[in-house]
């Protein structure tokens, strides 16, 4: 027994010396392998063909590798860029992947060229630190034919993440959460997009790079729009000011003529042309959602203020909007309603059938309009309105004409069907999480306002039986709206109407889109999201972090984590009321 012991003892020295050994012998070869990177490192001298070129980048590429931090956090969801740069430069054997002895490869050349204009994709260049890349380019252009192997590594490091960065955000959006800023977050992304990688040997970048853009004709008509207006302008910043009408009227009119000249409105600022002036500002002002009246309003004033800088910021954070909610492919036929653009849309094959002005949520946490997507499913002719209690408890001072019901010692308030009812004379119903609808109103002149933002959640509709009247025509129901309004004045009666075929509608939130013509319109923020967007993306801000931003930003991730089959919005519990 005491020999068993004995030989075990030994046994396990020496499996613990020999432990030991190659431990040591690892250790010292990690320290030579630093050795041997940083001593190329140091040096700038001419390598005398490519294959010594190739060997001593891949010795300093492969160290510099193995010292990436691992950015890996399986609580918190979240993979930098590194563990994909670590996973092509291993399989590329470390070998350099943009880099030569004459500087940049073909391949090189050809991706620190599409940084330079990725401003055509609405991105903002800075976040890839393109200049940063572009010197180094220059300083080891200017030693050449000597090589600097340690900016030649940074060169080839700063051009594989600029990749992965511009691929996760055409992809998923720059904008990334409240808490981390920027989309860093390569998590559950990892093989999509080194798989792309793997195809930069037969694809061009700015090919492969596309293969990740939404593909429907709103997006494509947005990006076109776009592209043309970055080609167009310079987007550097160029102040523009406009004086107070009201303290200097003259000024404020010789400000405009020449904000519209800067906004390609007039030709020349300095001719007095009255009939010019007046017929550009009022375009303007139409193109900008707001009414041709010619007036220099507060409104206005903003419009002509915002110069090309501004814009472009204002159509970046936009198309990041398409990405991040990621709406990949629309239908043959839904409804479209952008919210700053106060105007609900009826598309069928990709054309206008039917646009209408509306009002949507007030400028309040709780009584802004949602972004959803659902699909209208009925229609309800002279509906009853179920007054939701906090309207009763703080708004309502009188319950004439309105029937109270005990139910269990709650009260419930019902406006009946009628000519006053709040919902006016048609309802039009889809399953959505937060009760809302679009409907009818008694109260028309709010459409006529440049700003109309006055309901508690719901989408007022001008003629929403017009509305009503074509979403049943595009269904099984044979129906004119002249038949449907004689349906209607013949009787005071609530009828209920269910498509068999319920259509689509998205609920969106845009301050700047492109018309089914090609011209890009920008509307006002109405809800004051764009702020903390430009602030994040352009200029390194995080965002003000208040509950009802956090709901904001939890709604929009919510539809970018589940896209939900449009027959399960069908299956709707009774809705409640808002108006």
């Amino acid at each position: 027994m005491t020999n068993y012991f004995y030989k075990l003892i030994v046994r396990s020295s020496i499996i613990f010396l020999l432990f030991i050994f190659l431990l040591a012998l690892l250790f010292s070869s990690c320290k030579n392998n630093r050795a041997r990177a940083a001593k190329i490192e140091s040096k700038i001298h001419t390598p005398k063909d490519d294959a010594e070129f190739e060997k001593e980048m891949s010795i300093v590429l492969k160290q510099d590798v193995f010292t990436f931090p691992a950015d890996v956090s399986d609580s918190a969801k979240y993979m930098s860029w590194h563990e994909l740069a670590r996973e092509v430069y291993k399989q590329n054997e470390y070998h350099p992947i943009w880099v030569n002895k004459n500087v940049l490869s073909s391949k090189g050349k050809e991706m620190l060229f599409f940084l330079s204009t990725v401003e055509f994709l609405g991105l903002n260049k800075a976040l890839y630190h393109y200049d940063a890349l572009q010197k180094i380019g220059d300083s080891l252009q200017h030693l050449h034919p000597k090589v600097d192997y340690n900016l030649s590594k940074q060169l080839d490091v700063g051009l594989t993440r600029s990749f992965f960065q511009v691929a996760l955000h055409v992809d998923r959006g720059m904008f990334g959460d409240t808490l981390r800023g920027i989309n860093t977050n390569f998590k559950n992304y990892k093989k999509k997009y080194t798989d792309l990688f793997s195809e930069l040997k037969t694809r061009s970048v700015e090919n492969i790079i596309s293969t990740l853009e939404p593909e429907n004709p709103i997006y494509n008509r947005y990006m076109a729009a776009l592209k043309l207006f970055v080609s167009k302008n310079n987007i550097s910043s160029n102040p523009i000011n406009i004086r107070d009408p009201k303290t200097d009227s003259s000024g404020a009119v010789q400000d405009a003529r020449k904000a519209l000249v800067y906004h390609h409105y007039l030709v020349d600022s300095l001719k007095n042309n009255d009939d010019a002036y007046s017929s550009a500002l009022k375009k303007f002002q139409r193109d900008n959602n707001l009414n041709g009246d010619g007036a220099i309003g507060r409104n206005t004033i903003k419009a002509l203020e915002r110069d090309n800088s501004k814009k472009f910021q204002l159509l970046a954070i936009n198309a990041d909007r398409w990405r991040r909610e990621h709406i990949v492919k629309l239908p043959s036929r839904y409804v479209w309603v952008n919210l700053p653009s106060y105007r609900v849309r009826i598309v069928e094959d990709d054309t206008v059938r039917l646009e209408k002005r509306i009002v949507i949520g007030k400028v309040t946490q709780k009584a802004a309009t949602p972004i959803l997507e659902s699909a209208i499913n009925q229609i309800v002719l002279w509906p009853s309105w179920n007054v939701p209690k906090d309207i009763v408890k703080n708004e309502m001072k009188s319950f004439k004409g309105f029937d109270v019901i005990d139910e269990n010692g709650w009260m419930r308030v019902i406006q009946p069907p009628g000519l006053n009812n709040a919902l006016g004379t048609v309802k039009i119903l889809f399953p959505n999480k937060y009760s809302v609808y679009m409907h009818d109103t008694p109260s028309k002149s709010l459409f006529n306002s440049d700003l109309r933002a006055a309901s508690h959640g719901c989408v007022r509709c001008q003629d929403a039986l017009e509305i009503a009247a074509n979403l049943m025509m595009m269904d099984t129901f044979q129906i004119t709206y002249d038949s449907l309004k004689v349906l209607r004045d013949a009787e005071i009666r609530t009828k209920v109407f269910t498509l068999q075929h319920p259509v689509p509608v998205y609920f969106r939130y845009f301050t700047a889109e492109a018309d089914f013509t090609g011209n890009l319109n920008f509307y006002a923020d109405v809800y004051k999201r764009d702020k903390d967007m430009i602030d994040f993306i352009f200029n390194g801000r995080k965002p003000r972090i208040t509950p009802g931003r956090e709901k904001e930003y939890a709604d929009s991730m919510a539809l970018i984590r589940k896209k939900k089959k449009m027959d399960s919005l069908l299956i709707a519990a009774k809705p409640k009321e808002k108006i």
